[in-house]
């Protein structure tokens, strides 16, 4: 497992937060979360970060090949499907790993909760399929914080300026990460990654 800790300096346009001090964003990918077995190990690895004193807010992505599965599911029935649709579709993937994340975090006693991109504020432009974000304004996330729940965000995803489900394209899910980090006030970012050595 590689952690690749990033200290944030990009997205000046992003809003920050006034939270301080120990917040850390955790980003856990496919190659961690292949699939329902990982997510207890994942959780741990939120649960010690928690003991050491960091107050994590975790970010998800779909488990495995989830993505092109959900990808598989729609050309059965559509030659093309509209983008909006599709949207809706594939970011189900990353809603149901930060449901099952949260849920193992409850069970090892740490109190979290678990949000979409439009939970937490993630504000897109209008292109399905590769949007690009315009704001995060950490809705509900920054009071999680401040209550000591671990937030679990699910990658890869946003709402549009008009109010429809939106997907940030390839490596999304880091994206989301680098996004949230910017907007807690430049925190660190650890990609964790299923390789077996520690990068940091």
């Amino acid at each position: 497992m590689i952690i690749l800790c990033l200290f944030v300096l990009a997205f000046s346009h992003l809003s920050c937060s006034k939270i301080s001090g120990l917040v850390e964003v955790l980003k856990f990918g496919s190659s961690v979360l292949r699939g329902p077995e990982d997510v207890p190990r994942v959780a741990e690895a939120v649960a010690r970060r928690l003991g050491e004193g960091a107050r994590p807010v975790v970010v998800v992505s779909a488990m495995g090949d989830t993505t092109d599965y959900l990808l598989g599911l729609a050309k059965r029935v559509s030659k093309r499907p509209k983008g909006r649709e599709l949207d809706m579709l594939l970011t189900a993937g990353e809603r149901t790993s930060m449901a099952l994340v949260a849920m193992a975090l409850e069970e090892l006693g740490v109190r979290a909760a678990s949000f979409t991109g439009s939970q937490v504020g993630i504000i897109t432009d209008t292109n399905f399929g590769r949007a690009r974000i315009r704001e995060v304004r950490l809705y509900r996330i920054r009071e999680a914080v401040e209550e000591g729940v671990v937030p679990v965000v699910a990658g890869f995803q946003g709402v549009s300026v008009s109010k429809d489900v939106t997907t940030l394209g390839r490596g999304g899910s880091d994206l989301t990460a680098v996004a949230l980090g910017v907007a807690f006030g430049g925190v660190p970012v650890r990609f964790y990654k299923g390789t077996g050595a520690v990068l940091t």
